[in-house]
């Protein structure tokens, strides 16, 4: 793993063999997905986090990874309104940052997971899962109000049952299920069978 750089737009001769690209949201499941060697074991594929919120830096690395290899690119987010706010980022761009969203921005992105109707699908306990605070409503309702969701149909389907349900899940929920999980069964199955919107 090497830190994104500061001058992006210096990179030059990029070389890949990567079949794919993955977006986590956090550190702690991008680390553990390294430490279970994910990327050798499945297929030569990019990982990339921004560690939460992406900064510049790392939008434009994404960017121009995805101009450069022109591979599928898919997020693995927390199950809940900040997950999927910060999937928007890196698809649509920031609220606050619009105007710079074509340098920014791969609209091609696939949403991979942790998606609410995963939850139900994997029979994850109740108990595991986190109930609505007030900011994730706003945030929820903030999200379906914008029109890119409205002309994603899947993607408004995924946050209806989350708000239907109002509980949130992140990645880790996964280990309840077994501690390689995420790395052993979730991922493979996903990119081998089409599991994203």
């Amino acid at each position: 793993a090497v830190t994104v750089p500061s001058n992006v737009q210096g990179i030059k001769n990029l070389i890949s063999h990567a079949k794919f690209m993955l977006i986590v949201e956090k550190d702690a499941t991008f680390q553990r997905l390294l430490d279970d060697d994910f990327c050798n074991r499945l297929s030569p594929c990019i990982m990339i986090t921004g560690k939460g919120v992406p900064d510049l830096n790392t939008r434009l690395l994404v960017r121009k990874l995805w101009d450069t290899f022109q591979i599928p690119i898919f997020t693995l987010m927390d199950a809940d309104p900040h997950g999927v706010e910060i999937m928007c980022i890196y698809k649509y761009g920031s609220l606050s940052m619009s105007f710079e969203a074509h340098h920014l921005t791969v609209p091609s992105i696939k949403w991979l997971g942790l998606l609410p109707s995963d939850l139900e699908r994997l029979n994850i306990r109740k108990d595991a899962l986190i109930p609505f605070t007030k900011q994730d409503q706003n945030k929820l309702a903030s999200l379906q109000k914008r029109p890119y969701i409205a002309c994603q149909p899947t993607w408004k389907k995924e946050l209806e049952i989350m708000a239907a349900s109002k509980l949130k899940a992140e990645i880790q929920v996964l280990t309840s299920l077994s501690s390689d999980y995420l790395s052993r069964v979730y991922l493979p199955n996903k990119l081998q069978f089409g599991g994203w919107l």
